[in-house]
């Protein structure tokens, strides 16, 4: 019997066994490389005409969430009425992150939506995305009050979010129970 005849099999064979997994993964589970790490260091301009510029060193002291959002995203309006709701609650600091928008679409996005940011840095070349592994918008960030990154969030961070992923951590990092 001549194995050789069998090569091409046994490839496919292995070929469809690793594409079967990779079907099964939720890239949105997949832990961030940034997870437990510092917020890199940065310093954008405010987004905000006469706002001061957004310095990752002034952000920490509690915590807050780094959003990504851009105008041009339609993801990004999914999550925006929950984040607004957060702001209104005064639940936690928001801290945007406008990427790769154009300052005019993102400002009259603002206006029309409503602005649930404490502060908003403008990326317009993506400084900060790359430096933070963005690969897509919206992705929220997590980070404690000593500047770490404790969880990532890729997609609309909405009600069902917040209590199953956003509200648990924080609280477990408040009694000590996650380092």
């Amino acid at each position: 019997m001549n194995w050789k005849a069998f090569i091409p099999l046994g490839l496919f064979v292995a070929f469809v066994g690793i594409f079967g997994i990779g079907l099964t993964m939720n890239p949105k589970e997949l832990k961030s490389e940034f997870i437990d790490k510092p917020v890199p260091e940065f310093e954008l301009e405010s987004l905000l005409p006469g706002e001061a510029p957004v310095r990752s060193s002034d952000l920490k002291g509690d915590f807050f969430l780094l959003n990504v959002f851009g105008s041009w995203c339609q993801a990004c309006i999914t999550e925006h009425p929950y984040l607004m709701e957060l702001q209104a609650n005064n639940t936690i600091r928001i801290v945007g992150l406008d990427w790769r928008d154009k300052r005019p679409d993102a400002l009259e996005w603002l206006q029309r939506w409503g602005n649930p940011y404490d502060e908003i840095g403008f990326d317009e070349h993506s400084e900060v995305a790359i430096g933070l592994g963005v690969t897509g918008a919206p992705e929220t960030f997590l980070v404690d009050p000593e500047g770490q990154i404790r969880y990532k969030h890729v997609g609309p961070v909405t009600r069902d979010v917040w209590q199953k992923e956003f509200a648990p951590r924080i609280d477990a990092l408040k009694a000590g129970a996650i380092t």
